[in-house]
């Protein structure tokens, strides 16, 4: 029988395992999209940018993915420090999962949230505020 930390340490890297899955899933997404011409079209198409400021993130992500960080910016102002957010996550992810051990998860755990919570607030501050 395995004991309480371990499980949660299992059940802590499945959820991280998740999270890479989808960040890797978001940028391969972006890199393919322009490649193959398929896209889910806008839902607000038409909108000044102040009603709708996600829009052209598939796009700008695509420019990122490619290192055209102008074109990125033109697309969506907001892009970079979103891509950022993802873009550390994945990171982030990656090295909790090396690095968590039976003796330090409630300190990883609590570090992980608040540094999440903080980038969260520093990429779609923008996004969110009316």
């Amino acid at each position: 029988m395995k004991r309480k930390s371990s499980y949660e340490i299992d059940s802590y890297k499945k959820i991280n395992i998740i999270f890479i899955a989808i960040i890797m899933f978001i940028f391969f997404y972006c890199l393919l999209v322009p490649l193959l011409n398929f896209g889910l079209p806008s839902s607000c198409e038409g909108m000044p940018l102040s009603y709708c400021k996600s829009r052209g993130l598939t796009r700008a992500f695509s420019q990122i993915l490619k290192f055209n960080f102008s074109a990125a910016l033109a697309y969506n102002p907001y892009s970079i420090k979103i891509f950022l957010f993802f873009l550390v996550e994945l990171i982030m992810r990656l090295l909790i999962n090396y690095k968590l051990k039976l003796n330090n998860i409630k300190l990883i755990v609590r570090l992980d949230v608040v540094c999440s919570a903080l980038l969260f607030i520093f990429s779609f501050y923008n996004l969110v505020l009316i």
